[in-house]
């Protein structure tokens, strides 16, 4: 198993869906962290379980996908590494996804 890194900008996109899912529910948002973290720490065993990520950017070569789970309106966005497994954005389905993935 590769060990998982995380940018900083997708640590701060779980944390704002939380308080965003919060802001309804606290028991969802609580689930949400967890199935985020499960589907997180997923990629360490199946990183090639996610979906190929189509993107000029060159430093995001080989980006993939993987829907959080039960919560399918959300996106983890990831590199395999030769050493790790890189998570470089975590967005919500109405982001534009093509521009953000760029801003981590």
């Amino acid at each position: 198993m590769k060990p998982i890194t995380r940018r900083p900008k997708a640590v701060e996109d779980v944390e704002s869906h939380a308080m965003y899912i919060a802001d309804g529910s606290i028991d969802a948002a609580l689930r949400f962290l967890e199935r985020a973290e499960q589907t997180i720490k997923g990629l360490a065993m199946l990183p090639e379980s996610g979906g190929p990520f189509a993107t000029s950017v060159p430093e995001l070569a080989g980006l993939r996908t993987r829907l959080v789970k039960d919560f399918s309106n959300h996106v983890v966005f990831y590199i395999e590494r030769e050493d790790s497994i890189e998570v470089v954005r975590v967005l919500r389905g109405g982001q534009h996804m093509d521009v953000e993935i760029t801003k981590s």
